[in-house]
């Protein structure tokens, strides 16, 4: 026995099951979060006009523009009149125009880079018939195949009153339903085409004109058959608007709709909970043994069928036919419990004899004609592969229950730990040598920070002391780990400093040697001082050596501080300073000999210099004696 159950006790998920003895064979859910809007009617405003894509894009209030295309656009919005003027040849040059006003309904909902795909023909779908208000002309499903019931079913849609510019769709619910039957549900979406005309012709663009039907009543819609022996409902709204529906378009089928009281929820009663799950997995589980892995991606949905731990004991080709047999089924079972459409290429295990493969397509074929989706089916391919394509309406099932996880961004992966921790370091060095920031405040994952901090402490250490700069390193658990965040401080500029001239070798150390003697002589600090080169050979011309003790000695060109040293102190160390890339000529002063059994200086020129004061002696007496010596071992004597 069939049972439609509907469970709608919690407002913010509703779901509804088909099950056959047990067996989910269809299922819908609607999350209050995401409402379906496929079949929602808006009045739009044409924001643009692509000649090149043939088609217009349509402000009707959603996030993203709707895709119009201009073949789907009614003659009522033509404009300009029919191409060559020719009845059937209504394709317009300039159909639409930038601002215009259109009344469009939504085919297919937003995706994640498309918007909702629009059209101006609309349909109002009933239990037994699809209305097509700006549509004249009748016609019967597809789906009814047998030529009798074709034929019966005209028959009865010549003798219905339609009006003009209108007309309607047999649907297969209505194939063995009287003529009042049919004409009963014709007139209720006619008065329902009306309202929507009065209120779209007082609102303004854009704007919701009419949204789809309860989801109990829109379930029992499409869903129904009459195959189905008992609805059953868990909430009293949705088993009022169920009844009142039902009322309306078909009164014998009041007497199989119940409320359901129980206390154990009513899936569980039926045991749903585990089929459910399953919906939402991978991998499906064969009777045979074998299984099937279904991969949604943007292009297709590629169906692969394994044997698994299926085996037969005759041979391989019968191994195989008795898995793509059992697979055929379990497909079309969950193409429809998935809602997935689009282009679909089934992966069928390989089968040589060509009867195991008209077999399978068969099969296939008699699964696939319960589907009330549009489906267009291929021929197995010598490569085993079945093509198939299934309209799609919505989204899928899994598309309305799950979202994409923020750290694989739905592709069931995510970076390694080392993968993403060199990847941040290699921002940070990319940053750092540019060298204008001082400080850098680096947010990471916190397992990427730890490894960092563990594992590349040198590495970091060896960017801030190359580049002067500071690194703190930050985790963060709330963070994706391809995710990362660098604050920077830039360095401050310091304002304008002289810039010191390079300086050679000697002159730096005489600097330096000046600023550890604290207590050197003032003379001796003068005749630190370098002169130029040519005052130098203007003082020093025509001396000789002296004596036999100063044989060997090369003549000093220091001269000794006399009134000039203090002038020489007061100057400001720029003006002593050498310009840069200057050659200074530093002669070494003569070097007394050395007592071979003292060590110290053998014989040291009387000195001019006055005596140092007693009292200077003290903590730098001896220092000072020491200069002093030192003074006299090295001032030439005039």
């Amino acid at each position: 026995m069939k049972q439609m159950l509907i469970n709608a006790v919690h407002h913010e998920q509703k779901r509804m099951a088909v099950v056959d003895e047990g067996k989910l064979i269809e299922y819908n859910i609607q999350m209050a979060i995401r409402e379906p809007i496929t079949g929602n009617i808006y009045k739009g405003t044409v924001m643009k006009v692509e000649r090149g894509l043939q088609a217009a894009f349509v402000n009707h209030g959603g996030k993203k523009d709707g895709f119009l295309p201009l073949r789907d656009v009614s003659p009522e919005y033509f404009g300009e009149g029919k191409d060559n003027g020719k009845e059937g040849n209504s394709r317009p040059r300039h159909s639409l125009k930038v601002g215009q006003t259109v009344l469009v309904q939504v085919l297919r909902e937003v995706g994640e880079r498309k918007g909702a795909l629009l059209t101006t023909y609309i349909s109002l779908p009933g239990r037994y018939l699809v209305l097509l208000p700006n549509k004249p002309g009748g016609g019967i499903s597809r789906k009814i195949e047998d030529e009798e019931d074709r034929k019966r079913l005209k028959a009865l849609v010549e003798q219905i009153k339609v009006e003009e510019d209108a007309g309607f769709i047999v649907r297969t619910a209505g194939m063995n339903r009287t003529k009042q039957e049919l004409s009963r549900d014709y007139q209720h979406l006619w008065r329902l085409w009306k309202e929507i005309v009065k209120r779209a012709e007082t609102t303004c663009a854009p704007a919701l004109i009419y949204q789809e039907s309860d989801f109990g009543v829109r379930s029992v819609r499409d869903y129904y058959t009459s195959e189905i022996q008992e609805i059953l409902v868990d909430e009293m709204d949705t088993f009022r608007k169920v009844r009142a529906y039902c009322k309306a378009v078909s009164p014998r089928t009041m007497r199989i709709i119940k409320l359901y009281k129980d206390k154990v929820p009513l899936f569980d009663k039926f045991q749903l909970e585990d089929q459910i799950k399953a919906i939402y997995q991978e991998r499906v589980e064969l009777r045979s043994g074998g299984h099937i892995v279904i991969s949604p991606t943007e292009a297709m949905i590629t169906i692969d069928v394994n044997s698994g731990k299926a085996s037969h004991k005759r041979n391989v080709e019968e191994t195989a036919f008795k898995t793509n047999l059992d697979a055929a089924e379990e497909i079309a079972r969950q193409l429809r419990l998935r809602d997935l459409g689009g282009l679909i290429v089934i992966d069928f295990i390989d089968m040589m004899d060509r009867k195991n493969v008209a077999e399978i397509e068969k099969a296939f074929k008699k699964a696939m004609s319960v589907d009330r989706a549009r489906v267009q089916l291929a021929h197995i391919s010598k490569f085993g592969i079945l093509e198939l394509s299934r309209q799609k309406k919505q989204s899928t099932i899994q598309e309305i229950s799950y979202t994409a996880c923020p750290h694989c961004r739905g592709t069931g992966t995510r970076p390694s730990l080392e993968y993403a921790a060199l990847g941040a370091l290699r921002k940070i060095t990319t940053q750092a040598v540019k060298g204008t920031y001082a400080a850098f405040r680096v947010t990471l994952p916190a397992p990427v920070a730890d490894y960092l901090l563990n594992h590349k402490r040198n590495e970091l250490a060896g960017l801030e002391s190359t580049y002067d700069m500071s690194i703190h390193i930050c985790g963060s658990p709330d963070m994706t780990w391809d995710e990362i965040r660098i604050e920077t401080t830039i360095k401050e500029t310091p304002a304008e400093m002289p810039v010191e001239p390079e300086r050679q070798p000697a002159a730096m150390e005489r600097e330096a040697g000046t600023e550890m003697e604290e207590g050197a002589p003032p003379a001796l600090e003068a005749d630190r001082t370098a002169k130029k080169p040519e005052e130098r050979h203007e003082e020093h011309a025509g001396q000789q050596p002296e004596g036999p003790a100063k044989k060997g000695r090369r003549r000093s060109r220091h001269r000794r501080r006399r009134s000039g040293a203090k002038k020489a102190e007061q100057k400001a160390p720029e003006e002593t300073e050498h310009a840069p890339g200057a050659v200074v000529a530093v002669e070494a002063a003569p070097v007394p000999a050395l007592r071979p059994e003292t060590g110290l200086p053998a014989a040291v020129p009387p000195s001019t210099e006055p005596a140092t004061p007693a009292a200077e002696k003290g903590p730098r007496g001896d220092r000072n004696d020491l200069l002093k010596l030192l003074q006299q071992a090295f001032d030439p004597e005039d």
